[in-house]
């Protein structure tokens, strides 16, 4: 098995954010553990759509789908000091119609 940095990037979510509704964009940058660059991906991705609080907070309509990518993606040297950054949020637009 390697060790994977993948940095994500959202776009186009339409987030709550305390008492009111924003368009957003995130980076992130994942660590995990995998077979392959594509496995880690995979994995990478599900740790994103799978945090509870993230999901509760993405408000989007149907007819406006966010956008989820990789935009990088290493194989590193194992480090266990290595944690999950946080969301970091930017202004974004809302996807097309």
């Amino acid at each position: 098995m390697a060790f994977f940095h993948i940095f994500i990037h959202g776009e186009h979510f339409l987030l709550n954010r305390g008492d009111k509704d924003e368009w957003l964009g995130f980076f992130k940058n994942v660590y995990v553990e995998a077979d392959s660059a594509e496995e880690a991906e995979g994995f990478a991705v599900q740790r994103v759509v799978t945090d509870a609080a993230f999901r509760q907070s993405v408000k989007n309509p149907a007819a406006q789908p966010p956008t989820l990518s990789i935009a990088e993606t290493n194989a590193i040297e194992k480090n266990p000091a290595l944690t999950d950054s946080d969301f970091q949020y930017f202004p974004d637009d809302p996807p097309p119609v």
